[in-house]
């Protein structure tokens, strides 16, 4: 089976994404019974993360759970040369009759166990453990989903068109983001987590455009980064931007802004508006070539027809931009992460 982790309360929408031949485990976990899907080309925008060839563990103590667990990754990984990682993962919002904190404590137990355990028996293959390995390294990930059931899944991450991975570099899809308390609002956490999605983020001196800029969450982080910005808004950004000497401010419609000079090196936009109008501003965009990265969000009423998503993929490859994928990240609300980008390097 493949094992899928969502957001809570996006299960269906995975499901559906994944043509029905799914069920929900429990809140932000889907399973996918049957052969393991190919993995360059099962990318859906509301999974986060996936343990491709997952099998299902169960153990009444953390001692037998972590003896099982070694029984089951030793022939896996033993199998290949190399480094390897080990991860052990939670849903966002754990099902179990304790609480989640007691969850996450007895998780993080079995990992230490686990490590104890492989080390007593395969010392030279728990010296192949490689905790900050590349992308690319071979990856075991166990997701506990109650006291005494998780699922173990071995795999080595596709490299997907334009050169991103699947499954996600990041522990249950999760990228580590680091408080702001200079941020003007909360909506930096959005962007900070689609750059590390991206693999690349502004550099000093290149040309970014915000577009629904206000309060500035998004300015914030591009000009923190070094970044010059052009931010329209209808609305004034917060205060503490004001004078920034690399930003430009337009009072105005984003829908109607051409930009100056094009190609800028960033599209940022989290303009609030239906979805097919966002679509038909990223195609304005991305067919006149005018960006050369874009974080694009997608707005959402209701949760029964996300297909905009997947038109917004094809609209990037059809006008040329090699990575473009649709995701629903950690920090999103009903919206959704267009990224795209000419490449993944420099």
């Amino acid at each position: 089976m493949d094992v899928f982790l969502s957001a809570p309360g996006f299960e269906e929408a995975l499901i559906r994404e994944l043509g029905g031949a799914a069920r929900v485990a429990c809140r932000g976990v889907v399973i996918a019974e049957g052969p393991s899907r190919d993995l360059a080309r099962t990318d859906p925008v509301f999974a986060r993360q996936v343990l491709p060839g997952a099998e299902a563990l169960e153990a009444p103590s953390i001692a037998r759970m972590a003896h099982a667990a070694v029984d089951w990754v030793l022939p896996r990984v033993e199998a290949g040369e190399g480094p390897w990682r080990f991860e052990t993962l939670l849903p966002d919002e754990p099902e179990d009759p304790h609480l989640p904190g007691e969850l996450s404590r007895r998780a993080a137990l079995a990992h230490g166990a686990f490590l104890a355990a492989l080390k007593a028996r395969r010392r030279r293959t728990w010296r192949r453990l490689d905790t900050a390995g590349a992308p690319g390294t071979p990856r075991v990930q166990a997701l506990w989903v109650s006291r005494g059931r998780c699922y173990l899944s071995h795999a080595r991450p596709a490299l997907l068109d334009g050169g991103s991975w699947w499954p996600s570099p990041f522990p249950a899809g999760r990228p580590e983001v680091a408080e702001d308390r200079a941020a003007p609002s909360r909506a930096y956490r959005k962007l900070v987590e689609a750059l590390a999605w991206l693999g690349r983020a502004p550099l000093p001196g290149e040309r970014c455009v915000d577009l629904g800029a206000a309060p500035g969450g998004w300015t914030h982080v591009a000009l923190r980064l070094g970044a010059r910005v052009v931010a329209v808004d209808r609305a004034a950004l917060a205060p503490a931007l004001d004078g920034h000497p690399r930003l430009t401010q337009l009072r105005g419609d984003g829908f109607r802004y051409t930009p100056e000079d094009p190609p800028v090196d960033w599209l940022l936009s989290d303009l609030i508006a239906y979805p097919a109008r966002g679509l038909a501003l990223l195609a304005r965009w991305a067919g006149a070539r005018w960006f050369r990265r874009t974080v694009f969000h997608l707005k959402f009423k209701g949760r029964a027809d996300y297909s905009t998503a997947a038109e917004a993929i094809r609209v990037l490859r059809e006008a040329g931009y090699p990575l473009a994928r649709a995701k629903h990240l950690y920090h999103d609300r009903n919206e959704v992460t267009v990224l795209g980008a000419e490449s993944r390097g420099p």
